[in-house]
């Protein structure tokens, strides 16, 4: 039988990685603004997905001391493959939406990267110059390059809380196989 502490520790991963596609999601609408400070919601979501996937990998080595074999690699796609539906359904969604939100930030301003402000004026790296110099911009390319980076930064972190979650069910299972034993 699977364990129910388990199953919370892999929700709040899918949580945070939920609420990372949310906010990758609000970079790429256009009509919105940037996010001013993306740093902060960005260092608390990994304030809070660092420990779970401490406490992942602390569970992955006590379950492969405790089972004596059972966490190989063949057994853990095994895992993954017995995995209910509905877990498959989210982790495929999560992933790609994230794939999604990946592409299409880097789709757009393609050659143009590192946007920055100073003293009114906006600048950004222009990479197809072989020198790799800092142009003028416009305001709005400006932000429009912000919005990019901020979708990828979220889209990125979502992708880093799923796969952690992932991992979390796959031991899971493992962990209610070698119960059974």
């Amino acid at each position: 039988m699977e364990r129910t502490s388990f199953r919370k520790h892999a929700g709040l991963q899918f949580a945070l990685a939920v609420a990372g596609l949310l906010a990758a999601t609000c970079g790429a609408v256009p009509f919105l603004p940037p996010v001013t400070n993306e740093w902060i919601p960005l260092g608390i979501g990994i304030a809070l997905l660092v420990p779970l996937h401490v406490a992942t990998i602390v569970r992955s080595n006590l379950l492969a001391v405790r089972s004596k074999g059972l966490a190989t690699r063949a057994n853990q796609w095994r895992a993954l493959l017995a995995l209910p539906r509905p877990a498959h359904i989210l982790m495929a969604c999560v992933g790609l939406a994230g794939a999604a939100l990946l592409v299409s930030a880097a789709a757009d301003h393609s050659h143009l990267e590192n946007p920055g402000a100073a003293e009114g004026r906006y600048f950004a790296v222009d990479t197809t110059d072989s020198h790799r110099q800092r142009i003028e911009i416009t305001r709005s390319t400006y932000e429009a390059l912000r919005k990019d980076d901020q979708t990828t930064l979220f889209a990125g972190y979502a992708l880093i809380a799923a796969v952690g979650g992932g991992l979390t069910l796959v031991f899971a299972q493992l962990d209610a196989w070698s119960d059974e034993r």
